[in-house]
């Protein structure tokens, strides 16, 4: 039987909980989770973690791509698990991290990260291959390029937000690296959900997940390009191990 792994299968791997569930919302109900800061471990013991469990993870479903006879639901499993991770892992840890022009930092809660930062060390974190640094300070139109198969790539020009989150809404679960004006950041659909994941310039001026179509970053824009990166199975396929 093929079923859907995620890092609560894996905490074996280092016995520490990466995972706060632990909801706290602001006035807005835009910046949905704060980590704990009284954990036992410092945050770069429990970012260790959840990286050393990805790579474990990635290793399982590619044992079961080679041995199944049903190859496509293992990329199928595969992809869910990375929405997940990401959403619900990696943003976690991430979430609340001040943002700066110039922020590098790779340490979530320790120093500041700047819009494409985010987007790259996160990627990279989750053992997608990419120069963290090249993509992240190059514009946000190449780096999907870099990543995303053409086909599975849209341009919004202008753009309209209303009609955006309504052609997603209609869509499967996914994630999509956006690439604004002068921003970039993660949009990810869940359950007909859409929400903006991006480090902020804007007020509070840090990591937060938003609602896409209460987003101001979103709203303030004019030409939008759109790729739909867990759709791409080559994509997912490399992120197992599997060459295409």
């Amino acid at each position: 039987m093929i079923k859907l792994l995620g890092l609560a299968t894996l905490l074996f791997v280092s016995n520490i909980s990466c995972r706060d569930n632990s909801l706290i919302n602001n006035a807005n109900s835009k910046n949905l989770v704060q980590p704990k800061t009284d954990s036992i471990f410092s945050i770069e013991t429990r970012y260790q973690a959840l990286k050393d469990s990805v790579i474990a993870l990635r290793k399982i479903y590619k044992t079961q791509y080679q041995q199944s006879i049903n190859k496509a639901e293992v990329v199928k499993l595969a992809r869910a698990s990375f929405i997940q991770l990401l959403e619900k892992d990696f943003f976690t840890i991430w979430n609340g991290t001040q943002w700066d022009f110039y922020g590098t930092t790779q340490i979530p809660q320790k120093g500041k990260i700047a819009c494409g930062y985010f987007v790259t060390t996160i990627l990279r974190d989750m053992g997608v291959k990419i120069d963290r640094v090249a993509m992240a300070e190059t514009y946000s139109e190449r780096l999907i390029k870099t990543l995303i198969k053409p086909e599975f790539i849209k341009k919004y020009v202008p753009f309209n937000l209303k009609n955006f989150v309504q052609e997603k809404q209609k869509e499967a679960d996914n994630v999509y690296i956006v690439g604004l004006d002068n921003h970039v950041g993660f949009v990810i659909v869940e359950n007909h959900q859409v929400w903006f994941l991006h480090s902020s310039v804007l007020q509070p001026g840090a990591v937060v997940k938003e609602r896409a179509d209460t987003s101001m970053a979103l709203q303030i824009n004019y030409y939008t390009v759109a790729g739909n990166l867990t759709a791409d199975e080559t994509f997912i396929k490399n992120w197992i191990q599997i060459q295409p």
